[in-house]
C-alpha cells in the first residue's frame, strides 16, 4: 500500500470515528438506536480502532522503511563518491602511460563497475538520481582527460574543466551525505579516506 492510499484511509477512517462519536454525542435518536444495537455499535467501534491503530502502525514502519532505505542509498553515494575522489586524484596526478594502463586507469575502471553496481538504487531516489548523472558525466570526462592527454600529461584546460566537474559532483553528493548521521559518515568518510592512503 502507497503512503498517500494509506493516510487517506487512515484520515477516512478517523473521520467515521469521529462522525460516530459526534452523532453519539448530539444525536439522540441515533444514540437510541446504537443502545437498542449494543452488539452492532461495539463490533463498530472496535473495528473502528482496530482499523485506526493498524493503519498508524503500518505508517510508522513505513515510515521507518524510507529512512533506513534514504540511509542506505546515501551510505552508497558516498562509497562511489570516494571512488570517484581516487579516480580524481590518480587521473591528475598521473603521468606517461599511468593515464592509460597504470593506476588512473585501474581506478577508473572501479569506478565504473560501483557506478554500475550502485545505479539501480541510486536511480529510486530524486537526490540520488543527481548525483548519479553528474558522477557519470564526471567519469566521462576523466575519461576523455585520460584519452586525449598529450606527451602522458594533462592539458590545463582539460584540468580546469575536471576540476568544475569535481566541484559539481560534491555539489550532488552533498544532500545525500546529510542523511547520514554525523558519528558514521566521519567514519565513512575516515575509512575512504585511509583506503586512498594505503
Amino acid at each position: 500500500m502507497s503512503s498517500t492510499v494509506r493516510r487517506v484511509a487512515a484520515a477516512v477512517v478517523a473521520l467515521t470515528l469521529v462522525a460516530l462519536v459526534g452523532c453519539d454525542l448530539w444525536i439522540p435518536a441515533f444514540r437510541a438506536w446504537w443502545d437498542r444495537h449494543s452488539l452492532t455499535s461495539s463490533v463498530a467501534s472496535n473495528l473502528l480502532v482496530v482499523g485506526i491503530t493498524a493503519l498508524i502502525i503500518d505508517e510508522v514502519v513505513a515510515r521507518r522503511r524510507r529512512r533506513e532505505h534514504a540511509v542506505s542509498v546515501a551510505v552508497q553515494g558516498l562509497i562511489v563518491f570516494g571512488q570517484a575522489r581516487r579516480a580524481y586524484g590518480a587521473v591528475t596526478a598521473a603521468g606517461g602511460a599511468d593515464l592509460q594502463t597504470g593506476v588512473a586507469a585501474d581506478e577508473l575502471r572501479t569506478l565504473g563497475g560501483m557506478v554500475l553496481t550502485a545505479s539501480p538504487s541510486l536511480f529510486e531516489d530524486s537526490d540520488a538520481r543527481l548525483f548519479l548523472a553528474q558522477v557519470e558525466r564526471f567519469s566521462v570526462r576523466m575519461l576523455r582527460a585520460a584519452s586525449s592527454a598529450t606527451g602522458g600529461t594533462i592539458g590545463t584546460d582539460e584540468a580546469h574543466r575536471l576540476a568544475t566537474e569535481m566541484a559539481r559532483l560534491q555539489t550532488t553528493v552533498a544532500p545525500l551525505l546529510d542523511r547520514i548521521p554525523t558519528e558514521e559518515r566521519s567514519l565513512l568518510e575516515g575509512a575512504e579516506q585511509a583506503d586512498s592512503g594505503s
